[in-house]
């Protein structure tokens, strides 16, 4: 019995021993690993991607972009939703850089009525840049939802709602049949758009030009309001008006929809078509 338990005490300190060298190791490997972070973005490495879902209940499209310009178009009667672009990872060297496209990921999911798409990556670049590139054919009837942070975004040719939130870059919208809601930081709204009846258009901006037609016979209660900046309306009949340098307020047609603009550093130009 004392054999076996000196034994045990043994092989007890022996795992000590070699815990405590494991741990060191360790300690020493975290020490001397090297700096992750790059100097410079001279070298790039790419990586196409492209996926067709089959259209059956779907009715909306949610994108979560992330650095990379976005283009969105409705295609009427179409069976197939189509999303396709390219990955990007720029780097200090062409082997880091293509060994960072498996940190670039876009995933998608298709649930029973809408597809969602988003961009993941690395909450810390360490001085990379990356970057997807989007190109978004959907059913024309379709709404979208469109949160990105850096690039410019262009919508065209959608029959519902459009929702965009964009941090850094320009949206342009064109033949839009439906209520909008385009809110951006740093960076212009421009484009066409024809509101539903009792529809909304709420756009804002805080560096940036609001630049917009619509339809003459737009029916909605207007306003636009400008920090730093003018307001033009042109080939509008804007009745009620009220005005004052930095706002304008006044109803088109009978009022039954929303037109609210704003701006802080910038111009609101509205005309008819």
């Amino acid at each position: 019995m004392r054999n076996i338990l000196m034994r045990r005490n043994a092989a007890g300190i022996f795992v000590v021993v070699l815990l405590s060298l494991f741990a060191f190791a360790a300690c020493d490997v975290l020490v001397t690993e090297p700096n992750d972070r790059v100097d410079n973005t001279n070298y790039a490495a790419t990586e196409s991607f492209s996926f067709a879902i089959a259209v059956k209940n779907q009715a909306r499209l949610e994108l979560g972009a992330i650095n990379g310009p976005v283009d969105v178009i409705g295609v009427p009667n179409a069976t197939t939703a189509r999303i396709w672009g390219e990955r990007r990872v720029e780097s200090e060297s062409e082997a880091d850089a293509k060994a960072r496209l498996n940190d670039l990921e876009v995933r998608i999911t298709d649930s029973q009525d809408e597809i969602s798409v988003q961009t993941l990556q690395p909450d810390d670049t360490h001085g990379r840049n990356y970057v997807v590139v989007y190109h978004l054919r959907i059913p024309q009837t379709w709404k979208l939802s469109l949160g990105h942070v850096n690039g410019a975004v262009t919508i065209d040719s959608l029959n519902n709602d459009v929702s965009v939130k964009l941090v850094n870059g320009n949206v342009q919208v064109r033949e839009i049949y439906g209520n909008l809601t385009a809110e951006v930081i740093n960076g212009q709204v421009t484009g066409n758009l024809t509101l539903p009846v009792q529809g909304t258009c709420k756009a804002s901006t805080v560096n940036g030009l609001i630049t917009l037609s619509i339809p003459r016979t737009t029916t909605a209660e207007f306003s636009a309001a400008v920090t730093n900046g003018n307001i033009h309306v042109t080939n509008l009949a804007l009745n009620n008006m009220v005005s004052t340098p930095q706002s304008l307020r006044g109803k088109l047609g009978n009022g039954q929809g929303t037109i609210s603009l704003s701006t802080v550093n910038g111009n609101i130009s509205v005309s008819g078509f």
